[in-house]
């Protein structure tokens, strides 16, 4: 642990790659809507898809594109405690930390925190935190997740660091 912050920001390349396969994946939706809108009708079910993808996709580019332009780090590790925004707006503290594991769903890396009772129920939790939770669950992950894609540090040695500080941090607390 060091006096200074250890930040770890979006890598602005993968974010802007994922923000064009959703444009991609719109334009897809569009073209499905349009041509079987044209061959079947508007009650087809492709109309429907079409449309899904459009929206679906559409607000996601949105929120990826937010998230390009969003400067602030994706992770902190100041003294107080681990700052993940997209977990929660209030760091959470190192000896609420119980343990940390990368995890890989769909090949995609995700980092779960297994946090301190008392942290689950005291911390601030984004919405989308709270509400994936259960569907979480059902898949065997018990803790809050963090996608790793699109960071600049690989997710392996995310959890290194997280499992090192938080290590460190109930040593000193002993």
């Amino acid at each position: 642990m060091t006096d200074n912050a250890l930040v770890i920001h979006r890598s602005k390349t993968k974010t802007l790659l994922l923000f064009f396969g959703a444009v991609a994946f719109v334009a897809l939706g569009a073209f499905i809507a349009k041509t079987t809108y044209a061959e079947q009708g508007p009650g087809a079910f492709g109309v429907f898809i079409g449309l899904v993808s459009i929206v679906f996709f559409g607000f996601c580019g949105i929120l990826i594109l937010v998230k390009v332009f969003d400067g602030r780090p994706a992770v902190e590790f100041p003294k107080e405690g681990l700052l993940v925004r997209d977990i929660s707006a209030t760091p959470i503290n190192w000896p609420d930390i119980i343990a940390a594991r990368l995890i890989s769903y769909r090949n995609q890396p995700i980092v779960e925190l297994i946090l301190s009772p008392q942290a689950e129920q005291s911390l601030p939790f984004t919405r989308v935190v709270r509400y994936t939770r259960a569907a979480n669950r059902g898949l065997g992950i018990n803790g809050v997740c963090l996608s790793a894609a699109g960071l600049q540090m690989p997710a392996s040695d995310i959890v290194d660091l997280i499992g090192e500080w938080a290590q460190k941090a109930q040593s000193a607390e002993i």
